[in-house]
């Protein structure tokens, strides 16, 4: 591991502590969601859309509120698991630090 990753990660850790990653976190699902979403529109327009919150929701086996919990940054609560943010990752062809970089 190369210095600059340590520090990254070191950086990664101090957010999750404050809580930061969290409200990054809501904020890329919804970029990553609403971008594939508005791109599909833009190609199948009157077609149901597969990166609708309902059903992205629908594939990670949660309900549509909980789903929309977890792309608000100013929901107290966010509960997703590893292997849902891996199938995230996978659905919007992102990797898992995508997540959690900043803008």
């Amino acid at each position: 591991m190369q210095l600059y990753e340590a520090y990254e990660m070191v950086e990664m850790a101090e957010k999750i502590k404050e809580r930061k990653s969290l409200v990054i976190l809501s904020e890329n699902l919804k970029k990553y969601r609403l971008y594939l979403y508005e791109e599909y529109n833009k190609l199948k327009k009157g077609v149901d859309n597969p990166y609708s919150s309902e059903n992205i929701a629908s594939i990670l086996n949660i309900s549509r509120r909980h789903y929309k919990r977890l792309e608000n940054p100013n929901a107290i609560t966010k509960n997703i698991s590893i292997e849902k943010l891996l199938i995230l990752s996978e659905i919007y062809n992102i990797s898992l630090e995508d997540f959690f970089r900043s803008n």
